[in-house]
């Protein structure tokens, strides 16, 4: 068995390059479902007024998801069909919104100015896609104003029947905050894991230290501290490397407590594949890397929830 979760930010999933991919939208259901988790499309932007973006690509307006019709505006018309396939095919169970990216801080607080036009339309992806949780790539101030905001959120996340994971690259104290305000004003943890970024900006991070960190913050909720950091590596054509060198990070991370990991990027993978062929590594590489080098011998999932 994998480990879990094994996610991956799908950057544009199913949209970049339409109507003419890399790598055909099909072979990507195909290539994710042999050894993927967790899929988190990336990423969500919200506008004044609520509406959801995919990117560039106006997605859910009104409660209502918007197919391109001209190849211009609107999201791929094969999403629902995709969709379908990636989560009844093979290995992927969780399907994640992100919301946010560096310098997207704007995505937040027009979240906040309309969050009952959000909620439908957030609602509207889970009934739509089987959509079970949103991520949040908040990467701000850190006020505590942003704390207010990010709890707030947090908790009309959860008010849909969706859980929550966190991104973080900085700013320990304030993410740990963060689950304490939301465990005491939800009385429950709404927040189901991190997804530290190991990468870029977040280059230095250590996950064992992060997880104490949570561990030490009283109040969380978390009970299992080490399995709830996930943390995350670049992949080859996203500034990252290949799956040996991704065994050996995950192998100095085995025996912690640590369960899971994700990969950036989906876009990273397709454009190595579209260029180096059959040589080049696909998302069961990586994910395979992952559990060899934390050692896995079987499902972690029971111990990421909180």
């Amino acid at each position: 068995m994998s480990a879990y979760p094994i996610a991956i930010y799908g950057n544009g999933l199913f949209q970049d390059g339409y109507p003419n991919p890399p790598v055909p939208y099909a072979t990507q259901v195909q290539q994710l479902n042999a050894g993927i988790t967790t899929v988190i499309l990336w990423s969500i932007h919200i506008h004044a007024g609520g509406d959801l973006y995919l990117n560039d690509t106006l997605f859910v307006s009104g409660g209502q998801i918007q197919y391109a019709t001209d190849n211009k505006s609107g999201v791929n018309p094969d999403f629902p069909k995709l969709i379908s396939a990636l989560m009844t095919g093979g290995s992927v169970r969780d399907l994640l919104v992100s919301v946010g990216a560096w310098g997207t801080t704007s995505d937040f607080t027009a979240w906040l100015a309309s969050r009952d036009q959000v909620k439908a339309n957030l609602a509207i992806l889970k009934s739509t896609f089987g959509v079970t949780g949103v991520d949040f790539d908040y990467e701000g101030d850190y006020t505590t104003q942003d704390q207010t905001m990010i709890v707030t959120l947090t908790q009309d996340v959860g008010s849909l029947g969706l859980f929550a994971t966190y991104c973080p690259y900085t700013a320990t104290s304030f993410w740990t905050s963060c689950l304490t305000d939301v465990y005491q004003q939800a009385g429950t943890q709404l927040v189901k894991w991190m997804n530290l970024q190991c990468y870029a900006g977040g280059g230095g991070n250590s996950p064992t230290e992060w997880a104490q960190a949570v561990q030490d913050t009283s109040g969380t909720g978390v009970t299992d501290a080490y399995a709830f950091i996930v943390p995350g590596y670049g992949v080859l054509g996203a500034d990252g490397g290949d799956p040996a060198s991704l065994e050996q990070t995950f192998a100095g991370l085995a025996g912690t407590g640590i369960t899971g990991g994700f990969l950036w990027n989906s876009g990273g993978i397709w454009s190595t594949e579209a260029s180096g062929g059959q040589s080049a590594p696909l998302p069961s590489d990586y994910a395979a890397a992952i559990s060899a080098g934390l050692g896995v011998g079987a499902s972690a999932k029971a111990a990421v929830d909180a």
